[in-house]
């Protein structure tokens, strides 16, 4: 299995080497080692790309200003920021919940991942008032289970996907340094009607140009060599 944190190596600072201590204490004390951790996203040489739902007064200035914040944007609360796509869709619902309506799509320099990595408290779903890291069961974008309004991307038992967690100047950080905001709510909910279609992977086969390509961000060694 690929180590639970990859990012964490490629880290640099002061609290890095106690980061990767902790990493590889809750990697040995894991139940199953057959569960696969590891950070995909999709990215380029500018950034990282995450997603987050929000509520159309949070997205609309968001989409306008080309980053988060206004009198709705609340950086005390513990927003979680994904680079899975198929897990965003999960968690909202294909954007449907309430207060979930529009899936925003939000890129981070590679700089600021790796500091906002090194700033949270990296234990599996728990601690970190600031700001934690969480392994979920991951999501598979092109296969679906359940029927109707429980209609969701299947779940992978195996593999696990990371959730990044934010609050107060994380949180502020986090908005501060957003380089592009994408609106993708039309996009979840086309993923929706096709998980809900009598032939999934054909109308999933559709869509595969306009979906993300994720990789696993480790990969990207050289890119983030140079992190402080």
């Amino acid at each position: 299995a690929l180590f639970p944190y990859t990012a964490l190596f490629l880290l640099r600072g002061p609290n890095a080497r106690c980061l990767r201590a902790k990493a590889m204490r809750e990697h040995r004390g894991r139940p199953d080692e057959n569960v696969t951790h590891t950070f995909l996203a999709e990215s380029d040489d500018e950034g990282v790309w995450f997603y987050q739902a929000y509520n159309h007064g949070i997205a609309d200035w968001a989409v306008e200003h080309g980053t988060l914040g206004g009198p709705l944007f609340n950086t005390t609360r513990m927003t979680w920021i994904k680079p899975s796509f198929a897990w965003m869709l999960y968690r909202c619902g294909y954007s449907a919940k309430h207060g979930q309506e529009r899936v925003l799509k939000l890129k981070l320099p590679h700089s600021e991942v790796a500091s906002l990595l090194e700033a949270c408290a990296c234990t599996h779903g728990g601690g970190g008032s600031k700001g934690r890291v969480q392994w979920d069961p991951a999501r598979d974008i092109y296969s679906s289970e359940g029927k109707g309004k429980s209609t969701e991307p299947r779940k992978m038992h195996r593999e696990r996907a990371i959730q990044i967690g934010l609050s107060r100047e994380l949180s502020e950080r986090f908005a501060r340094s957003i380089l592009a905001v994408v609106d993708v709510s039309a996009l979840a909910r086309r993923v929706g009607d096709a998980h809900q279609s009598k032939d999934v992977r054909a109308a999933m086969e559709a869509l595969r140009a306009q979906l993300p390509t994720e990789r696993p961000y480790g990969a990207l060694r050289r890119t983030l060599s140079g992190c402080a």
